[in-house]
């Protein structure tokens, strides 16, 4: 991944006005300077009593703090009900993550360190140009993108197989293998088992036993993307039926993290699967266009372990929140 800011995804839509709010003027600087490659014009103020008339006109705000829920609460308060805020922060638990991004407006929680601003670079980009799916986007340039899809159990493991021997002869490590190895695991059973709905909307597998899924067939594609950079490994699993919330996803986190007794799979089903990937994964991005297909991008340092830098959302066209 990119160690310096560039700008490879801007488009005719370039010079969109973005609010900037930070008051550490070094961090406004960065913030403005990501906000300027991925596209977007840059309005910098210092703090929330500059933010511009008494309801913000921007549809995006990129916010620089501290991680203080009730600064967050005194930004938001002036925006309108469609906009959206990206939280650049310092690293936070994911319980804190959570309660950020529990916000209405709030889609987006990064890390306010070099790799987030890379990270804020491509959220501004896919905001400008509206071109939310794609692996590629959270890799180098030219990078080579493996595929495979499948629509059952085996070639659930198959695909599985070819990710974990790709990362082998790649030279990923062994503990970052295994938590790659997880991940897709997870991914794919939501795509295959959890997502698919009929024409009514009713899950067709909810009331399926998970030992009885093995031999169901999921009734459209799932497809899954994977490869390697310098210092990070990326896979993304996409689905055709568009059917993952924003809500759904804190409501499974919280209940993992308030959780006091052991967490099994019984009992929290796809929403353990959901918690064992954010706690494994470096990012955590969800595209979704709603009805038609959802795509979780995932990735993970290749050298030390790292804890979540990024809990994000993109809601095609853009919708600030997704409701039950």
């Amino acid at each position: 991944m990119p160690q310096t800011l560039e700008s490879p995804l801007q488009s005719a839509t370039s010079g969109q006005r973005i609010l900037v709010v930070a008051e550490d003027p070094a961090l406004r600087d960065k913030l403005a300077q990501a906000v300027r490659a991925g596209g977007g014009q840059p309005v910098a103020v210092a703090g929330v009593a500059e933010i511009p008339g008494p309801q913000v006109p921007y549809r995006l705000v990129i916010a620089g703090w501290d991680g203080r829920l009730d600064w967050l609460r005194a930004v938001c308060r002036r925006l309108r009900d469609s906009a959206q805020l990206v939280a650049m922060v310092p690293q936070r638990t994911l319980s804190e993550q959570v309660q950020i991004l529990a916000d209405v407006h709030c889609n987006h929680v990064l890390t306010a360190d070099e790799r987030g601003m890379w990270l804020l670079q491509v959220t501004v980009s896919k905001f400008v140009t509206g071109e939310l799916f794609g692996i590629e986007r959270y890799l180098p340039s030219g990078t080579p993108i493996m595929l495979t899809r499948l629509r059952d159990f085996q070639g659930r493991q198959n695909a599985i197989d070819e990710v974990l021997s790709f990362a082998d002869k790649s030279g990923v490590r062994r503990q970052v293998r295994a938590s790659i190895g997880q991940v897709c695991e997870e991914l794919l059973m939501n795509a295959l088992y959890d997502a698919p709905v009929d024409a009514s909307g009713t899950p067709l597998f909810h009331h399926v036993d998970v030992k009885e899924r093995v031999d169901k067939l999921s009734p459209r594609p799932v497809s899954i993307r994977y490869a390697v950079a310098d210092d990070s490994f990326a896979v993304s699993v996409r689905d055709r039926f568009g059917r993952l919330e924003k809500s759904t996803i804190l409501r499974y986190i919280e209940k993992c993290l308030r959780s006091s007794d052991q967490i099994d799979r019984k009992t929290y089903g796809a929403g353990l699967g959901l918690y064992l990937i954010v706690n494994a994964a470096t990012q955590y991005v969800v595209n979704v266009a709603p009805g038609m297909a959802t795509e979780v991008v995932c990735t993970f340092d290749r050298g030390t372990r790292q804890p979540l830098r990024a809990l994000s959302m993109f809601v095609y066209p853009g919708n600030p929140t997704a409701k039950e």
